[in-house]
C-alpha cells in the first residue's frame, strides 16, 4: 500500500526538562539552525506513534445531487469530534463545489469550531474533485500529524473548467499518494461513467458503500493508517 514505511516512524518535538533527549535530532536541530555545538533550544525528544495524532480530512462532492452525502458526511465529523476516538486527532473538511474546491474546516479538534464552520454547507454546479484532492493534499503538508487519512465522499460524476476530468483527477490523485495518506473512497452512486475507479487504483483506496459512511469506519481507518 501507499503507507510502507510508516511504521516505525517517530516524530520529535522540542524537549522539556525531564524528557529523554534524542541526540541525532537534537545535534540535526542545532545544524539547521546554523550551530556548531547544541543549546538548549535545540534539545529534542522522540515522540512515539503510540501517542501519535491522526489528522483526517473529508473531501465531499458539494454539487446539488449529493446534499444527503453531504449531510451524512458532516454528521461523521461531529460524531467523530464528539467520541474523541484519540485524543489528539483533527479533522479537516473539504468542500467540492463550484469553480475549485474550498477549505471549509481546517484541521480541528473542536467540535464547537467544527459545527460553526460546517453550519452552511455550499453548494455549486460544478464538482472540481481534483482541485479537492489537492486542497486535501495541502493541507496534509502543512500538518504535522504523524498519520494522516483522506475520506473522499463523490458519486464520481466529476467537472472541471478546463481540460479531461479523468485526466485531472489521475494526476491530483498521483499527487495525493505522495503525501502518504491513506484513503476511503465513499461511494455515492458511481455508475460506471465517474473517475472512482481511477481514484480507487491510484491512491490504493478502500472503497466503501455511502450506507457505511460512520464515525465508527473511519476510526477504523484511521487505526490503520496510524500502523497500529
Amino acid at each position: 500500500g501507499s503507507r510502507q514505511g510508516r511504521g516505525s516512524r517517530v516524530r520529535t518535538e522540542p524537549a522539556t526538562e525531564t524528557d529523554d533527549i534524542d541526540v541525532p535530532a537534537s545535534v540535526r536541530a542545532a545544524a539547521s539552525a546554523g550551530r556548531s555545538r547544541v543549546t538548549r533550544s535545540d534539545l529534542r525528544t522522540a515522540v512515539s506513534r503510540g501517542s501519535a495524532a491522526t489528522l483526517v480530512v473529508f473531501v465531499v462532492d458539494a454539487s446539488a445531487s449529493m446534499r444527503a452525502a453531504m449531510r451524512q458526511a458532516k454528521g461523521t465529523v461531529l460524531s467523530l469530534l464528539e467520541d474523541a476516538y484519540e485524543q489528539r486527532d483533527e479533522v479537516a473538511f473539504v468542500a467540492v463545489a463550484g469553480d475549485e474546491a474550498e477549505v471549509l474546516l481546517p484541521p480541528t479538534d473542536s467540535v464547537t469550531l467544527a459545527a460553526r464552520h460546517l453550519k452552511e454547507l455550499p453548494t455549486g454546479d460544478r464538482t472540481p474533485l481534483p482541485s479537492g484532492l489537492d486542497a486535501a493534499r495541502r493541507v496534509i503538508d502543512r500538518s504535522d500529524a504523524d498519520a494522516a487519512l483522506v475520506v473522499v465522499v463523490t458519486d464520481g460524476r466529476v467537472t472541471v473548467a478546463d481540460g479531461s476530468p479523468t485526466g485531472q483527477t489521475r494526476s491530483a490523485a498521483r499527487s495525493l499518494a505522495t503525501a502518504d495518506a491513506s484513503v476511503v473512497v465513499v461511494d455515492a452512486g458511481d455508475d460506471g461513467i465517474g473517475v472512482t475507479d481511477i481514484l480507487v487504483s491510484e491512491t490504493d483506496a478502500r472503497r466503501i458503500p455511502l450506507s457505511d459512511l460512520s464515525a465508527e469506519r473511519v476510526a477504523e481507518a484511521e487505526r490503520f493508517a496510524d500502523g497500529q
